[in-house]
């Protein structure tokens, strides 16, 4: 559609605020951002999504790409009162928490 659109760079501070990422790792949800707008364009895939839904999928898409990493390193975190409270493991299909919020745009026919 009309209007700007959505860029990683945009996106990646936003991502930050969601996943109350440590400064350390704003390059990694730099990147975690370009792999989730990348993923919710390739699934939107030349169909009407407003921007706003398209930036609250790649946000939950990207939390689900960062939450990834935090499971994979595990073990550790689990001292972690900060962490303790969602030991639970990210959705294999990154695009999980997105389906919900693009199914509207999307027409029949998507899990």
């Amino acid at each position: 559609g009309g209007g700007l659109m959505l860029t990683p760079e945009a996106l990646a501070p936003l991502l930050i605020a969601y996943t109350r990422a440590d400064a350390r790792e704003h390059s990694f949800v730099s990147s975690c951002a370009v792999q989730a707008l990348q993923l919710v364009r390739d699934r939107i895939a030349g169909r009407e999504v407003p921007e706003a839904i398209e930036q609250a999928a790649a946000l939950e898409v990207g939390a689900n790409l960062y939450g990834r990493r935090m499971s994979a390193i595990g073990t550790p975190s689990y001292g972690d009162p900060e962490l303790l409270g969602n030991p639970a493991r990210p959705a294999l299909d990154p695009l999980t928490p997105a389906y919900a919020i693009l199914r509207p745009y999307l027409g029949p026919g998507i899990a």
